[in-house]
């Protein structure tokens, strides 16, 4: 019979796993997955309730009180993009091409890599100039992202078996 539960498996650098075990005590919590847990939980609380429009304020006393800003959690505003979308897949959070089964980050890297600019890779593409453009505002200014992306997949491959520096199966 197949559990319904899943198992989370991930590398971490020491000053992550010292980040976490200090998460653990300061939540007093009995495991590191009940930790992660209710930090997820207590994140996802907050960013609801910045969502509905309230905000955080800390202080000794009401009339003490200051806004207590979380970038991370209450984020920067997205521009509107016309040629990219977001697309289901199970982990990769980072916008395609619209009309096309292409990462953003594909036509992006292709032309770095290349030594192109929007115009050449929208030419080397088959794309709009425009699409080019935020293609390239998008993934300049998201590069952590497709990076935690690109580790995540080098991962993948590693444990399917795949030599990732040759690109032969094991």
């Amino acid at each position: 019979m197949a559990s319904d539960t899943k198992r989370a498996n991930f590398d971490l650098s020491p000053e992550q796993d010292e980040l976490l075990k200090n998460l653990r005590g300061l939540l007093s919590a009995s495991s590191t997955k009940d930790a992660v847990l209710r930090a997820a939980q207590l994140t996802t609380l907050l960013i609801g309730e910045i969502r509905l429009g309230n905000r955080l304020f800390v202080g000794k006393n009401p009339a003490a009180a200051i806004r207590f800003v979380i970038p991370e959690l209450e984020g920067r505003a997205e521009p509107e993009w016309q040629w990219l979308v977001e697309r289901p897949h199970p982990w990769r959070r980072q916008l395609w091409i619209k009309g096309r089964k292409l990462l953003a980050s594909s036509v992006w890297l292709d032309a770095l890599t290349n030594g192109l600019g929007p115009r050449e890779a929208a030419e080397h593409w088959d794309l709009p100039l425009e699409a080019c453009e935020e293609v390239f505002a998008y993934c300049e200014a998201h590069q952590s992202l497709i990076k935690a992306e690109a580790d995540e997949e080098r991962q993948r491959l590693k444990l399917a078996g795949i030599d990732v520096d040759s690109g032969i199966a094991a």
